[in-house]
């Protein structure tokens, strides 16, 4: 999950990113997540919904069954190396701290076609929606793009699609816009 919104967030400003970048990126942001939880704090969650840090890690914590400490060394540790991959909480938590909305995305189950090029998806929820919202939105593509060198730029709102590849792991991944043709 933290790879895939590193990867968002470089594309949404028209970077790209190699893996490298994309693993320092998504350190950095396991740690600004894992210091937000430890400390006190309330965050949106959507509209005026807002929820307290602690009440967050303890829930996240409880969910895993682990120890609010044990959650948090986890969590700064990469999903890879036996850490925690992050879901909802961590996401609550980006959408806090980006200031921008995410879409997480799963295979519409009930429409899976047999072309493996095409496979329908469903939106599963939205993180930040109604307070994140694109301060540019009103503003045609065509007034802010000046390149069209860059795919993807400039998309405010980070797209996540999360593919269950076993009973138990998951793989997310980004959806970026077509760059024009």
């Amino acid at each position: 999950m933290f790879l895939a919104v590193a990867l968002a967030t470089l594309a949404s400003m028209g970077l790209g990113g190699n893996d490298a970048l994309l693993r320092a990126i998504s350190h950095e942001t396991r740690e600004a997540v894992a210091s937000t939880l430890e400390q006190p704090g309330i965050l949106i969650i959507e509209g005026t919904r807002t929820v307290s840090t602690e009440s967050l890690l303890k829930s996240a914590a409880r969910q895993e069954n682990l120890s609010t400490e044990e959650y948090l060394r986890l969590l700064r540790v990469e999903g890879v190396d036996g850490g925690l991959y992050g879901g909802g909480p961590e996401l609550t938590v980006l959408c806090n701290i980006l200031r921008r909305p995410i879409s997480i995305y799963e295979l519409d189950e009930q429409q899976v076609g047999t072309n493996i090029d095409i496979q329908p998806i469903k939106c599963k929820g939205v993180f930040g929606l109604e307070t994140f919202q694109d301060p540019l939105f009103d503003i045609p593509n065509s007034a802010i793009l000046l390149s069209k060198s860059l795919p993807g730029a400039y998309s405010w709102h980070l797209h996540i699609l999360v593919l269950d590849v076993s009973p138990t792991e998951k793989h997310a991944c980004v959806l970026l816009p077509l760059g024009e043709k």
